[in-house]
């Protein structure tokens, strides 16, 4: 460096990903003309990738239509050498991961005034994005996917810019994307994303709330020893560490965010202005006009090392992190209502004391050694090693003497929180579960089902007889899993037919784990069978199982056989696809067996029964269909007058909701049949009435 570059001379390397490098370069002109901005460069092995270069490509086109004051702009897009690049804006100053790590390493809290502006920000952008058209006028419909700190560019000036729309999803892209493909940083992304279902405007916004948190705490909000971890907490929405950790919030604030941090996109904000108005409106409420001169004076301070500027940051800090009423009073924190309990119990003098306010100064306990923004997982061999630097980066930093050193060196994580699991299974336990048929014949059937299935279990389950069993040609295995799920049944759900074995773990009604003593049923056959692992590469996963305290999921990661986010997604996948292989049995027996939980470590799915059941029925053949309906083809079908779930619950679209409208105990089954004249639609028919029949939400007369 500098290094020319076809018109523009390339001036610093900044940094490099996993598809392109960015370089600050500029461009002579004539008459002296010279202009400073980043040139994004692929990478030399990827040119010849034509799936890199489409992507690439597309990110030019998609940007290059953005044109906003809060979004990085685009300049030019070329080829020099066969080398694809993307000119942009350059940006003096630095990105939100810089400012979160420079405040933990000066042990100064970020104001919430300024964190809220900086979303309020972030969320004009995205509120222009997500309504984007293209030249012709259609919605781009776009969605961002990679809403973190490392992207979001604040200038010397205080100007707040998003940038980064490299892995943008958008339906005129060219290199589309497969749906729910996992990209970016796992604890920036919304639960659906991990999940691998369709996305919308709404996960970004959950990536909003999450950088809004961060930015409150000063610390990760998702954070763990690995990434399966970490996928599992953001997966749940497991806001353990924001409890801990913003119990200074006022409630407005604290409302805010836990609104936008809902794991179900229909509970949060539902697009990006109702998000910002929110924020704006609670900064109007508390009189604090928070503007780019604020954020510039309080960044300039931050990152000078003199001592006049620590006064200066410390009074800036007073200034704009203790929100005030009208009445001038502080506002009152999300705390205050969990303080005051104790508090009166203390005595007049413990009451009295004023409810603490959002510290421009963290405590030593309170380092944020352990706001990790960087994604590389912790090395557990690391930890002391990691502490020990962290430690003396916090002391040296505190004195003024390494914040030139500040941006160069990644934050170790010092003190990983253990968080929270599930609420108690104990407590989930339904009541009143009883399908089997009363009488001599039922009782019978339980006897012969109890001599059959106990001593026989592939997973080591108790010795004792089932709370539930009977015959699968009486009561079918959607009928059961239905029941199970509504009465969020936790236990284990055993099925045999002809000797095959399939046990499915229940936790509130939905699987959680299965065991089978199929040998296609294992997750490493699985794999195979897949092709997304080789024998050979199994064999060696299976000999560390070992190393590994036998979780296979966990060694095919260790090997690097495997990424985090496959092994999570693979393993729900089969497991999903096991228990719905169940659906098509029409013989065999069942038993369950209420509060048994596996024995064996179990890595928690969070699959959704309702929407397994969906999906089943779209695997069941005519024949089968027409075989359960033979014997009430003339008794008439009505919609019940107490259904037990929504049909919106089954993820079919408007399908089943426009079936059950239709039931209105007028026709019988057989004339329904007449009715429908092509094959396809007979069989859609039949589909979505068995869902709905099985499932409790319509019945026979």
């Amino acid at each position: 460096m500098p290094s020319q570059f076809g018109r523009y001379t390339l001036l610093q390397r900044l940094a490099v990903g996993g598809m392109a490098e960015v370089f600050r370069a500029k461009i002579v002109s004539s008459h002296g003309f010279e202009k400073i901005l980043v040139i994004k460069r692929i990478l030399p092995h990827l040119a010849s990738d034509k799936t890199f270069m489409s992507m690439f490509i597309d990110e030019a086109k998609l940007t290059a239509q953005l044109t906003h004051p809060k979004i990085v702009q685009i300049l030019d897009f070329g080829e020099v050498a066969g080398r694809y690049f993307i000119a942009l804006e350059f940006i003096d100053g630095f990105d939100g991961l810089a400012l979160l790590r420079t405040c933990a390493q000066k042990l100064v809290r970020l104001p919430l005034t300024l964190a809220c502006f900086i979303a309020v920000e972030l969320l004009e952008a995205l509120d222009y994005a997500h309504n984007a058209r293209d030249m012709d006028g259609s919605p781009m419909n776009l969605v961002h996917r990679d809403i973190s700190p490392s992207n979001v560019f604040i200038s010397r000036g205080g100007d707040v810019k998003l940038g980064d729309f490299g892995i943008a999803r958008a339906e005129e892209r060219e290199s589309k994307t497969q749906v729910g493909t996992l990209k970016g940083k796992y604890g920036y992304m919304s639960p659906e994303q991990v999940a691998g279902t369709s996305l919308d405007a709404r996960s970004d916004l959950f990536a909003v709330g999450v950088v809004l948190a961060e930015m409150f705490m000063g610390r990760r909000l998702f954070i763990a020893p690995n990434d399966l971890d970490v996928l599992l907490m953001v997966r749940d929405a497991h806001l353990d560490r924001l409890e801990r950790f913003s119990h200074d919030l006022p409630p407005a604030l604290d409302r805010i965010v836990r609104r936008a941090l809902k794991k179900e996109p229909e509970q949060r904000y539902q697009n990006a202005a109702a998000f910002r108005d929110d924020l704006a409106e609670y900064m109007f409420g508390v009189g604090r006009r928070v503007g780019t001169g604020d954020l510039r004076h309080f960044i300039t301070d931050l990152f000078d090392s003199r001592p006049e500027a620590a006064a200066r940051l410390a009074q800036q800090a007073r200034k704009l992190v203790e929100p005030r009423a009208a009445s001038g009073r502080p506002l009152p924190t999300a705390a205050d209502g969990r303080r005051s309990g104790a508090a009166n119990a203390a005595g007049p003098r413990a009451a009295a004391s004023p409810s603490a306010l959002p510290a421009q100064r963290l405590s030593s306990e309170e380092s944020t050694a352990d706001l990790r923004i960087d994604v590389e997982p912790a090395r557990p061999d690391s930890g002391a090693r990691n502490g020990a630097a962290a430690a003396e980066a916090t002391r040296r930093t505190a004195g003024g003497t390494l914040l030139g050193q500040v941006l160069a060196q990644p934050l170790a994580v010092v003190d990983l929180d253990q968080w929270a699991s599930e609420t108690d299974r104990s407590q989930a336990r339904g009541t009143g579960w009883t399908p089997l048929p009363v009488g001599a014949e039922g009782a019978a059937r339980r006897a012969s089902a109890t001599r059959s299935d106990v001593g026989r279990f592939v997973s080591g389950a108790p010795r004792r007889p089932p709370d539930s069993a009977g015959d699968l040609s009486i009561i079918t295995p959607m009928r059961i899993l239905s029941d199970l799920a509504v009465a969020r049944e936790t236990g284990l759900l055993r099925f045999e037919l002809s000797g095959a074995i399939k046990e499915v773990y229940l936790a509130t009604g939905a699987p959680e784990s299965v065991a089978s003593n199929l040998p296609g049923d294992r997750f490493g056959e699985y794999l195979v069978g897949k092709g997304v692992l080789a024998a050979a590469d199994l064999e060696r996963a299976l000999g560390a199982l070992p190393e590994y305290a036998g979780k296979l999921g966990d060694t095919l990661v260790g090997l690097g056989l495997l990424k985090p986010l496959d092994v999570f997604r693979l393993l729900s996948q089969q497991v999903r696809e096991r228990v719905i292989d169940v659906f098509t049995w029409t013989e065999g027996t069942f038993a369950f067996f209420r509060g048994v939980s596996n024995a064996q470590e179990s890595f928690p799915l969070g699959l959704d029964t309702f929407e397994m059941l969906g999906a089943g029925v779209l695997n069941l053949p005519y024949e089968l269909l027409e075989r359960r309906f033979a014997g009430v083809l003339d008794c008439h079908v009505a919609k019940s007058e107490r259904p037990r779930v929504p049909p919106e619950a089954f993820r079919l679209g408007p399908t089943p909701g426009e079936v059950l409208a239709m039931l209105d105990g007028r026709r019988t089954l057989r004339a329904w049949m007449s009715h429908f004249l092509a094959p396809e639609e007979l069989l859609t028919f039949l589909r979505a009435l068995y869902l709905l029949t099985e499932t409790g939400l319509a019945e026979f007369d």
